[in-house]
């Protein structure tokens, strides 16, 4: 497989990397088998968080001592303070029993200015740990493009973790060569777009055309693994078509483009917003006799009880508009279940808004 550096860990890894969220999913066997197809398959680095349910605890079964020395483990803690974020390092360890972690990441902080200076911070806390050997490399995470960039610069971290796809701005792609100029290692979550993507080519292709960018392909099926390592193995050109496609995706996705990342959540009233948010690609994109079925209008029902309370929007890094998004998602839903269950051809809208 081709390699990918790490900026100035040093670390070069293959550029199949797994996104261990999606494994909380599923149970600790299915887990360990696909974490042993990719293992097994070159797979050399590993991404979860402290956040992830069981992610870790399912890592720690998979990799016997002998195992975790070909690997690397990249972790996360979510934490406010100094104290948090010790006790977060110390249970990941103990659940994935391994004495140090190669990267551990602040998850997703709402600053970054000011946070080397305050012994009291998370950021304390990761220099403490890894001058106690419990942590190799010390890397962030960020939803905020501007805080993303404040990181790459400012020499406090080895890597930067964003969401970065095939979808990207140009502003966001300024970001992967801040990072190559900074000597920081660039991790891309949501490489499959979010979620929005079921079929890895154009994705992969899109990941392998850059030099300096590790992405994070999350799975939770063993098929799924087996296509990247495949795609691995006999990389697709990113040529003029898989271009165009990108342009017809975007198209599809209008401004209102929500990246799953699922801050939004817990909403109040039960709605699966990462999901109904983006139906009406799902349904175009992938299986309609799936999305269009019983069980998928059940999720979009459950937008009529939407309080409008604004706690979603709140919390969007995207600063999205969810209520109003989730309304015109049901209205488009509704027509194609509508269709597709009177047999009638799918007529699908030429630009969502």
């Amino acid at each position: 497989m081709k390699k990918v550096r790490l900026g100035r860990t040093g670390i070069e890894v293959n550029e199949v990397a797994m996104g261990c969220l999606p494994i909380q999913r599923v149970s600790k066997e299915e887990a360990v088998r696909i974490l042993h197809t990719a293992y097994d398959g070159g797979v050399q680095l590993f991404d979860t968080a402290h956040v992830y349910t069981d992610s870790e605890e399912k890592i720690g079964a998979a990799f016997t001592p002998s195992m975790r020395q070909r690997i690397i483990i990249t972790s996360k803690a979510m934490a406010t303070d100094y104290r948090t974020a010790m006790d977060q390092i110390d249970q990941s360890l103990e659940r994935m029993h391994t004495d140090y972690i190669d990267i551990y990441q602040w998850h997703n902080p709402k600053f970054i200015t000011g946070a080397p200076e305050d012994p009291e911070s998370v950021y304390s806390a990761l220099k403490d740990a890894q001058k106690q050997g419990k942590i190799r490399f010390i890397g962030v995470t960020n939803h905020h493009l501007g805080r993303a960039k404040e990181a790459a610069m400012s020499g406090d971290y080895d890597t930067v973790q964003y969401p970065f796809s095939m979808l990207s701005t140009p502003d966001e792609m300024e970001l992967t060569k801040i990072c190559k100029e900074q000597n920081v290692g660039f991790f891309a979550m949501k490489a499959m777009c979010g979620g929005l993507l079921e079929d890895g080519r154009a994705p992969f292709a899109f990941m392998h055309s850059l030099e300096n960018v590790v992405p994070l392909w999350g799975v939770q099926r063993v098929s799924e693994m087996e296509q990247f390592l495949s795609l691995a193995n006999d990389p697709p050109a990113f040529d003029e078509e898989m271009q165009k496609e990108v342009v017809r995706i975007r198209e599809e996705n209008g401004s209102e483009f929500c990246r799953g990342c699922g801050y939004c959540l817990p909403c109040p009233a039960g709605i699966e917003l990462p999901t109904v948010m983006r139906i009406e690609f799902f349904v175009k994109r992938n299986r309609p006799d799936v999305w269009l079925s019983e069980k998928n209008k059940l999720r979009v029902d459950q937008t009529l009880q939407c309080l409008r309370c604004g706690a979603c929007a709140s919390r969007c890094p995207y600063h999205l508009d969810i209520p109003n998004r989730i309304v015109d998602q049901r209205e488009a839903y509704y027509e194609l279940y509508r269709q597709y269950h009177s047999g009638e051809p799918l007529r699908f809208r030429v630009r969502q808004k």
